[in-house]
């Protein structure tokens, strides 16, 4: 891991910390996947997989991949391909009314 890495994941004292990286991913996976199956994302209605995160993954490292995954989501409600598009192509429009203020 490179330094930006190691900032991104290992925001405390946990640095030294040795977990096991593919149970952690993978019980992120599931977790996620099973949270989302829910109609109200609630984490508390896949107990076995929330244990398994809990169990294998250090607590900085949930807490950054949970704020990721909350980015995302709101991300993902903002920003349609649609809204996107439009915002892609009124910045690619050069403007002739514009005057110069320098």
């Amino acid at each position: 891991m490179s330094l930006p890495d190691d900032r991104t994941f290992f925001t405390g004292h946990y640095h030294s910390y040795k977990w096991n990286k593919k149970l952690c991913f993978e019980a992120r996976d599931s977790l996620f996947e099973c949270a989302d199956q829910q109609e109200n994302s609630n984490k508390y209605r896949c107990p076995d997989q929330l244990y398994a995160y809990e169990m294998w993954c250090p607590p900085d490292f949930r807490k950054v991949h949970s704020s990721l995954r909350r980015k995302h989501k709101i991300d993902d409600q903002v920003y349609d391909a649609e809204s996107l598009r439009k915002i892609n192509t009124s910045k690619q429009i050069i403007s002739t009314n514009h005057v110069a203020t320098y």
